[in-house]
């Protein structure tokens, strides 16, 4: 009698959660939104309307959902959503190939850029280098090595992404191929 009972109160449940489902499902299909253009469709028309062209997406980095693009002008810092779908922001200033080349005998090896709170608990220090700077320790933001991707023949970027402001200038040693600081504090600088 007891198994009987259980039979039938699980057929019942069973044939509940059945009407249940077919009962209070949508009668409309789902629609998902696929985009008409890619990411970088979208984001070099934005940078062409901003900044008058866009010749490439450089590097996307998928930690911080930064997307480097370049211009004729130079390099373009992008911040888009988690997903790479939309754009969110270009972050600025953007780093200029004529500024880097007619600045190189006061500046040194790399040349700095900082955004603080691009959003929040966000901001990012970013520059070029030459290719004799092999290895950067950024001293002053607790020996922080930043991330770096070529962009041609003898120009680098680097980057780093920091939850508290960056003060620039930035205490940085700047080591050569061999480890030997080409610039920096010990370097005498």
């Amino acid at each position: 009698m007891g198994k009987r009972i259980f039979v039938i109160a699980i057929s019942c449940l069973g044939i509940f959660f059945i009407l249940y489902f077919f009962t209070f499902r949508s009668s409309e299909p789902t629609h998902l939104a696929i985009p008409t253009t890619s990411l970088e469709e979208s984001i070099c028309k934005k940078v062409t309307e901003q900044f008058g062209d866009c010749q490439r997406i450089l590097m996307f980095d998928a930690r911080s959902n930064l997307v480097f693009i370049e211009s004729s002008s130079g390099i373009i810092p992008v911040l888009t959503n988690q997903e790479f779908t939309d754009f969110k922001k270009f972050i600025y200033p953007i780093m200029d190939f004529q500024e880097f080349n007619e600045e190189k005998v006061e500046r040194g090896p790399i040349n700095w850029r900082a955004d603080n709170h691009v959003q929040e608990d966000f901001s990012i220090i970013y520059g070029f280098a030459e290719d004799g700077a092999k290895t950067i320790v950024i001293n002053s933001e607790g020996n922080i090595q930043p991330n770096r991707f070529l962009v041609r023949d003898n120009l680098w970027v680097w980057y780093a992404i920091f939850k508290n402001d960056v003060q620039l200038p930035v205490d940085v040693t700047v080591y050569d191929g061999d480890g030997q600081i080409i610039y920096g504090e010990k370097a005498g600088e």
